[in-house]
């Protein structure tokens, strides 16, 4: 479902009219997450232990069924029926997301036919049971030659929920001193039948500092650190403690929607070769960037 960073109590404290509508709450809050170059939102949803669990902004891109019931426990296997080929090594999965008593991320670790196996599952759930998929930041990253850190993009980063990793060649001049000419395991076997694929890492073993979103990812199997990574994760603020910069900053764009009809605020019309110049281009002005600067997405293009 899209954002919403204003909540009927909000409104009198941000200076908005009694009557402002959902609707105008929810236009401006997209607004402002595609200003930030954050689709997922800024706002992250508890699971049944309270932990940050999945992203509110983000809908399922696939769900899946399971008909029996899931005992707690580590490494559990479960039947799923719904596409089971579209899953990947390290995919995280919401687990009865409609039950906020027992709903939880669970990543997949191996996958057999249609039979997953999930790291961790906290809760029992009587079943039947669904998982949803895409509920999660999931990013790429290649990793710095010969370093084990890198940056995710979304801060503040509320928890690490799966990662997964492979090995790759250097580019060009690069491969005299990248980890395949290193004496180690990767360099025996990789003249054998090639690198490995994308590998399960366990989160416990990556250390993350959660303000500035840089991640020190562990060696993989073959002794040596991964050349790319992809991270699952949820990163922001629970609706409670979302910060009042972005709800100002919502009530801002509120206010000047409401102040600029379709064809105000207009510079100039020309009939002939007919043409309109508005002020601006953006009904969001430079005191309400400045208000969401500190939450836009850290992206290199």
């Amino acid at each position: 479902m899209p954002s919403s960073y204003l909540t009927t109590d909000d409104y009198a404290a941000y200076g908005l009219p009694a009557g402002t509508t959902a609707a105008q709450v929810t236009t401006a809050s997209t607004l402002i997450d595609m200003y930030l170059k954050r689709p997922e939102g800024l706002v992250w949803v508890p699971d049944g232990t309270g932990a940050p669990g999945w992203m509110a902004a983000l809908s399922p891109s696939q769900t899946f069924g399971c008909a029996s019931a899931i005992p707690a426990g580590d490494n559990v296997t479960v039947p799923l029926t719904g596409g089971v080929a579209s899953l990947l090594v390290g995919d995280v999965l919401i687990l009865d997301r409609a039950n906020p008593e027992i709903a939880e991320p669970v990543a997949v670790v191996s996958i057999t036919s249609q039979n997953v196996m999930f790291q961790s599952v906290a809760f029992d759930h009587p079943g039947p049971c669904t998982f949803d998929k895409g509920m999660t930041i999931k990013q790429h990253k290649f990793m710095p030659d010969g370093r084990p850190v890198t940056n995710l993009a979304f801060t503040p980063v509320a928890r690490l929920l799966a990662g997964q990793g492979r090995y790759g060649y250097g580019r060009r001049g690069a491969s005299s001193r990248y980890q395949v000419d290193e004496f180690n395991l990767l360099a025996s076997l990789s003249h054998f039948g090639g690198p490995p694929v994308w590998e399960f890492f366990p989160i416990i073993n990556t250390g993350v500092d959660f303000e500035t979103g840089m991640v020190w990812v562990p060696a993989g199997v073959m002794l040596a650190y991964y050349s790319e990574i992809n991270l699952w994760y949820v990163a922001g603020y629970p609706a409670s403690g979302l910060p009042g910069a972005v709800k100002a900053a919502c009530a801002n764009i509120i206010m000047a929607q409401a102040a600029v009809p379709q064809l105000g605020a207009t510079k100039k019309y020309a009939a002939g070769d007919t043409s309109i110049e508005r002020f601006a281009a953006s009904v969001i002005d430079d005191d309400t960037k400045a208000m969401l600067a500190p939450f836009r997405a850290k992206l290199f293009v």
